[in-house]
């Protein structure tokens, strides 16, 4: 699913981190490693900063 928006895009070690919107969804990030692939996406987050907060501790605790 494509986002509306997108808040972030950030490296969290060798890992990325993405935040976006989709109405659907509302805010939500996702965990991509740096082979590119997608390990863990989260949404129904109510605003982005919270959002990037929980995927940068999920990148933390699980990628690093």
């Amino acid at each position: 699913m494509s986002y509306e928006k997108i808040y972030c895009v950030n490296h969290v070690g060798k890992n990325l981190l993405i935040v976006g919107y989709n109405s659907q969804k509302q805010w939500e990030f996702r965990a991509v490693t740096k082979e590119g692939k997608v390990v863990h996406e989260v949404s129904q987050f109510i605003c982005a900063e919270i959002a990037a907060k929980e995927g940068h501790d999920w990148i933390k605790t699980n990628l690093s």
